[in-house]
């Protein structure tokens, strides 16, 4: 299995990304304090491809959380999601789901991307 949480730590940490958002989280926080924020989870992982019985790559899903304010400027999920998407795109994953979803307090936008990628 590859070490997929390094791996998206290392994507997301592009400068095109972490210069319009306050932090980029590899775990779900109790609370978030600054916006925006982006955090990603390691979804899923499969094994896809075998030699001598032996794992040598996986089918790797990755599930980014998009943190803003609806207030004047704050960036917002959609402009935050065109950069991850581009990053995301260059690294070859593809975005299997991109949706806005109710958040917190009447201020908070949530916007969830879901990208998967064959890593060998």
């Amino acid at each position: 299995m590859k070490n997929l949480k390094k791996v998206a730590f290392e994507i997301l940490n592009d400068p095109r990304l972490t210069e319009i958002v306050e932090d980029v989280l590899d775990a779900y926080p109790n609370g978030i304090e600054n916006f925006p924020t982006v955090i990603f989870q390691d979804t899923n992982q499969t094994d896809i491809e075998f030699a001598d019985n032996f794992p040598i790559a996986s089918n790797c899903e990755v599930t980014v959380h998009i943190f803003t304010k609806a207030i004047e400027n704050y960036p917002t999920t959609s402009e935050i999601a065109d950069v991850i998407y581009d990053i995301m795109r260059e690294n070859y994953f593809t975005c299997s789901s991109n949706s806005e979803v109710p958040a917190e307090g009447d201020d908070v936008r949530h916007r969830v991307l879901v990208f998967r990628n064959n890593l060998f």
